[in-house]
């Protein structure tokens, strides 16, 4: 993962700044943790096959790795349950249909959402039965000096609107832009992280359900909500601890808080780092106003988590020379 941040920094200072927006400052709200429970996974999964693991998804029978570091093959199918490989496809390059930057966002209906900001173009994929196809193509919008904004994550809201997420050399920020015109529509500045700062330490991860944006960061125990209706970004509140760790010299010390956000039935589940590392198993389960509902013990610590289409938590675990996936059955 910190990987993977170095190499966006880079990216960060080749684009350039975006525009400050003003920033808006949040509330602060308590939250009241419930006691865990503990939760056995039911079954599990092995591939004989590792990833850089940039992105992940599971739609009905099948399941998808999107794997950095790979020139070509970068998206792996699969089918689920089960561990049978179906193919392999992508390449990084500059030819026609090739990506030169490669980024995964997340898009709606268990779709997959990847983009390339020196390329300028998202593409959506679907998953099939015998392949991955291309339903939507769009392209990224350019800053003021004319130079592709530093998009950090992008996130569907409908057919036609996305939150961009960004993080330029000075400032983080939200824009709610409409891809298919290529001009944003709504934004918002970050009050989180501190001016001038590096954007590492105030690192996070977004989720959407409906109209309710929830944030959790990577490197800070903290989750804040967001209003994003009628393309507005509007922030409500903010849970957990004040404190960041942007005042550390190595970003090797940094503490993971954060690993994975997903939404189901209209929950956010967040799973929370087992001290400092980049596995956990502690799932806080949130519900649409902020509040508590449950905290779920797993017996495995996993470094990520997706739901599939039975209900099923699923998480992945990487190992040395496969990788894993256990699956629980959780009750809010």
């Amino acid at each position: 993962m910190k990987a993977l941040l170095y190499t966006l920094l880079l990216i960060v200072g080749m684009t350039g700044c975006t525009s400050q927006e003003k920033t808006t400052d949040i509330k602060w709200k308590e939250r009241n943790l419930p006691e865990a429970t503990l939760v056995y996974a039911y079954d599990s999964l092995k591939i004989d096959q590792t990833f850089h693991l940039i992105s992940w998804n599971i739609k009905d029978n099948r399941i998808c790795f999107v794997t950095s570091g790979m020139t070509d093959r970068f998206l792996s199918l699969y089918e689920y349950p089960g561990n049978k490989k179906l193919f392999e496809c992508g390449k990084i390059g500059q030819g026609p249909g090739e990506f030169i930057t490669l980024n995964a966002g997340e898009a709606t209906d268990g779709n997959i959402l990847l983009y390339d900001i020196m390329g300028r173009k998202a593409l959506i994929y679907a998953l099939k039965s015998d392949s991955l196809q291309i339903i939507n193509r769009l392209p990224l919008y350019n800053d003021e000096e004319g130079l592709c904004k530093p998009f950090t994550f992008i996130t569907q809201i409908d057919r036609d609107n996305y939150l961009m997420k960004i993080d330029d050399a000075t400032a983080s920020s939200w824009e709610i832009a409409n891809l298919r015109e290529e001009k944003a529509i709504g934004s918002l500045t970050n009050s989180f992280r501190k001016p001038n700062t590096s954007y590492t330490p105030f690192d996070f991860i977004q989720c959407i359900h409906d109209t309710t944006l929830v944030v959790a960061y990577d490197y800070a125990d903290r989750i804040e909500y967001y209003s994003i209706k009628d393309n507005h970004i509007r922030p409500l509140f903010a849970m957990g601890s004040r404190k960041d760790q942007s005042e550390l010299k190595d970003y090797d010390d940094l503490m993971a808080y954060y690993l994975s956000v997903v939404s189901q039935s209209g929950y956010f589940y967040c799973l929370k780092s087992t001290s400092g590392t980049e596995r956990g198993n502690l799932i806080e389960v949130y519900d649409s106003e902020g509040k508590a509902v449950a905290c779920h013990m797993l017996d495995k610590e996993v470094s990520s988590v997706r739901f599939d289409s039975e209900g099923n938590l699923v998480g992945y675990v990487p190992d040395i020379n496969q990788t894993l996936l256990y699956q629980f059955r959780l009750d809010n």
